[in-house]
């Protein structure tokens, strides 16, 4: 039974797709005066001897998610001069995690009982700029996948960086 647990524990979905992303922001800053925005410099760190897509494939997925991204939060692109300046790096790498089950899934006699798992780790880092070259938001996200469509992972990946920007100005709150 113990056996059981652990491999519904192995095979469940999180250990097959997980993601951490964090918006790194100024949370004072007031992001209502940027109108605009520019695709500027990218950057692609997969070895290409591990890339699963040609380069101009990567660039047209991660731009097209993170222009309706952009677009969707009330900016406009344009081609040059924008009040900001988005710039990426993307990568991934095959990776391999090994470990021991412990006492819950050894057998009499077998202290041996390793695990492994094959998967691809990737990194997306968005950086928007402004006209000085400030950073204004920044999305650092890592995933790990074995089946999960690149597409779907780099839209969920930008959607959820994105999830707290917002040029609307804040409402100030009224004392009594």
């Amino acid at each position: 039974m113990r056996i059981f647990i652990l491999l519904i524990i192995l095979a469940s979905p999180s250990s097959l797709f997980s993601q951490q992303v964090i918006a790194e922001y100024d949370k004072t800053r007031d992001l209502s005066r940027y109108k605009t925005f520019t695709m500027g410099e990218t950057e692609i760190i997969t070895p290409k001897d591990e890339r699963q897509l040609n380069e101009d494939e990567l660039k047209k997925i991660v731009n097209r998610s993170i222009l309706e991204e952009l677009k969707e939060k009330g900016l406009q692109h344009v081609d040059s001069a924008g009040d900001l300046v988005v710039s990426y790096v993307v990568g991934s790498m095959a990776r391999t995690d090994f470990g021991q089950l412990g006492p819950l899934g050894m057998t009499p006699g077998n202290a041996s009982q390793t695990w492994s798992r094959d998967y691809r780790m990737g990194s997306l880092i968005i950086d928007l700029n402004d006209k000085n070259d400030n950073l204004i938001w920044r999305v650092n996200a890592n995933t790990s996948s074995n089946s999960v469509p690149i597409e779907k992972m780099i839209e969920e990946v930008v959607g959820a960086g994105f999830k707290k920007f917002s040029i609307k100005p804040k409402k100030v709150k009224k004392k009594k």
